[in-house]
């Protein structure tokens, strides 16, 4: 009996030990290894779907840049209704420009000597063919807006406008922050803009117009062009020693970049000795090159129209041509 009491108390003993000490089981273990990998891969795959829409972002802001950084456009009605209108390139890139604007419309204002009651507005800011270059755009505004610029401020800034054009004069920007500006032309001028690309004619010399004539390209190309229309003119028109060939380009719009231009030919007599049988001579030398364009290059300059002789050379030119034309049969 005292045993059989013993053993039991010995089972009922190791009973309490396990009940306290449980062992896993192997279907236990398992569950917890897969749910420890699950949490591993799914760590995983997050930090690489972060990674690839960072690197998706970048790329769409790298082939998108910001436009406020790219490049700067005014009101399309700004442009629309300014009257006086021009450009320059500056050797600078769109994005360290564009924080400046205000600064290069101060700049610019000062640089063309306009008065308090006109104002400079920034059209455009956009990047040249070159990366590191900008080509600016603006327009002269009356102050205030209801008002017109008045003749005389246009008179003046017409010379400004075409001095910078033609290299006698420069835009006097602040050097350090926008550089050397070039490629100046001038966009849209009321009541049209002529250029006189070579030295201005001698005071003690007598200018006669010799006749008008339009080409259909800007004023902007003729003038890169301008030494090849000096010899070709000198050459049809056998210039002596004391005459000189003088060029006005106009274009009724006001624009260097757009055609057609009005091409005024004028010669320069410093001695005046013998200046009737020159006229004479000149009048039978243009009636005879008008057929041949008027011994200008058609692939440079293009057909010569609406040519039209000065009052002296009209009556001259028509006698040349009676006297040229062969007589009529009976």
């Amino acid at each position: 009996m005292k045993k059989q009491s013993k053993e039991n108390a010995l089972a009922l003993q190791q009973e309490n030990l396990d009940l306290e000490n449980p062992q896993p089981s192997r279907s236990s273990g398992g569950r917890s290894c897969s749910s420890a990998f699950s949490r591993l891969v799914g760590f995983r795959c997050l930090i690489v779907l972060v990674l690839s829409c960072a690197i998706l972002l970048s790329a769409i802001f790298w082939l998108f840049p910001r436009r406020s950084v790219s490049e700067f456009k005014a009101d399309g009605t700004v442009k629309l209704n300014a009257s006086v209108q021009a450009s320059f390139r500056l050797k600078k890139p769109v994005s360290e420009v564009v924080p400046h604007k205000g600064k290069l419309e101060h700049d610019i204002l000062r640089s063309i000597g306009l008065s308090n009651s006109s104002k400079v507005t920034i059209l455009s800011l956009n990047q040249s063919g070159a990366s590191n270059y900008t080509d600016v755009e603006f327009a002269v505004l009356p102050v205030p807006p209801d008002h017109e610029i008045s003749n005389h401020s246009l008179s003046l800034l017409r010379s400004s406008f075409v001095k910078l054009f033609a290299k006698r004069s420069k835009l006097k920007l602040t050097t350090k922050g926008f550089g050397k500006p070039t490629s100046f032309q001038v966009l849209k001028f009321p009541g049209g803009i002529t250029v006189d690309p070579l030295e201005p004619i001698p005071a003690s010399g007598l200018a006669m117009v010799l006749f008008t004539g339009t080409i259909k390209i800007s004023i902007s190309k003729v003038q890169d062009r301008v030494d090849q229309l000096n010899g070709q003119l000198e050459h049809m028109l056998s210039l002596g020693l004391y005459e000189s060939i003088h060029f006005q380009f106009t274009n009724k719009q006001g624009s260097t970049i757009s055609p057609p231009v009005t091409l005024r030919v004028y010669v320069a007599f410093t001695m005046r000795r013998h200046l009737q049988q020159r006229l004479d001579h000149f009048a039978q030398i243009i009636q005879t090159s008008r057929a041949k364009n008027l011994g200008l290059d058609e692939a440079v300059f293009g057909e010569v129209k609406n040519i039209t002789f000065s009052t002296y050379l009209d009556g001259k030119v028509l006698d040349s041509y009676l006297e040229l034309a062969p007589a009529p049969n009976p």
